[in-house]
């Protein structure tokens, strides 16, 4: 009788030790996978704590938005940045361009290789809830805030003038270069010029275009249908010139708020309410509804742009006179 037990357990040994295995592995599995979860999440949305996903989906809470950008080539590919791997994306006339692990796209190319460039063009644009970083052929740094897009010719180095274009919001570092000026131009103005720091706001479905110049100097024109006079107008450092019904006023400039988007913050001073909601719209990627509110109302807001939308709402709600309701995909907006 012994016998027949002791042969018993040593023949249940071996399924014993294969599930115990199968166990190990299978957490093994789960926590591979979770912990790529949480990488590709926090590379995406920097600042945010996992911990309070769970809780803040069910509330309809929206986090923030992240890296994000997609890149149109010469040839009519479409390469989605965030999703690809960090390293060289590809190669056309001779401009090697490439990913990098902190959120930007590099482009570089000899000066052998860029001299007889076609006019060839790549576009990269943020969505809502996206912004990305760009160095260019030239060396000029450009960072693109939500719902942006931003084109420039691939023989960028070469031409007569370096001329991309914009649309949407921008911050952009320019490489001096005396002999190839650099101009921006938008749906609603031309910016000209040499080695200079400036902000770029000319979104769409705003009825107003703002440059800042944050250091050197630049030139700039009202463009477009609704221009009312071809003049140029010269901003000194800390200057905006705003662009409203075709024309153009020169003001000083409150840097801080102008670049409060590219620092990691939402800072709104004396705002209207509705100018407030689109920044949320743009960067949480949410439709905005108004019910019986009065979207002109000045606001004070300062807040990380890191947060979750419900944080920058409260603080809203805190100042008086407007509450809100969020639904998926939408806030609504009332009394």
């Amino acid at each position: 009788m012994e016998n027949s037990t002791s042969q018993s357990d040593s023949s249940n040994q071996p399924q014993f030790y294969k599930r115990k295995a199968f166990i190990y592995l299978s957490i093994a599995c789960i926590a591979l996978i979770t912990t790529g979860i949480a990488a590709m999440f926090h590379k995406n949305y920097p600042g945010v704590k996992l911990k309070d996903l769970a809780a803040e989906l069910i509330n309809n809470d929206v986090p923030p938005g992240g890296n994000r950008a997609v890149l149109t080539t010469a040839s009519g590919k479409t390469i989605v940045l965030n999703e690809a791997a960090d390293g060289e994306l590809g190669e056309e006339s001779g401009l090697i361009f490439r990913k990098t692990g902190n959120g930007e796209l590099m482009y570089e190319a000899s000066i052998e290789a860029t001299r007889n460039l076609n006019e060839d063009f790549h576009t990269i644009t943020t969505p809502k809830g996206g912004t990305y970083q760009i160095t260019l052929p030239d060396g000029s740094k450009v960072w693109l805030n939500a719902g942006s897009t931003l084109t420039f010719p691939l023989n960028l180095v070469h031409n007569k003038e370096r001329r991309i274009e914009i649309s949407g919001e921008a911050y952009l570092e320019v490489t001096r270069g005396a002999m190839h000026p650099f101009r921006v131009s938008t749906n609603h103005q031309l910016v000209k010029v040499l080695g200079t720091h400036f902000n770029i706001n000319n979104y769409t479905d705003e009825h107003i275009a703002k440059t800042t110049l944050l250091e050197g100097s630049l030139k700039m024109r009202a463009f477009g249908k609704e221009a009312t006079s071809s003049e140029d107008f010269i901003l000194k450092a800390g200057q905006q010139g705003i662009i409203k019904g075709g024309s153009i006023d020169v003001v000083r400039a409150d840097t801080a708020e102008v670049l409060a988007w590219k620092n990691g913050l939402f800072i709104c001073n004396s705002e209207p309410l509705e100018s407030i909601m689109k920044r949320i719209s743009r960067w949480y990627d949410v439709d905005v509804l108004y019910q019986d509110i009065d979207n002109s109302k000045i606001f004070d807001v300062k807040v990380s742009r890191f947060e979750h939308v419900s944080k920058v709402l409260s603080l809203l709600e805190k100042a008086g006179g407007v509450h809100f309701k969020m639904e998926p995909g939408k806030i609504i907006v009332m009394k």
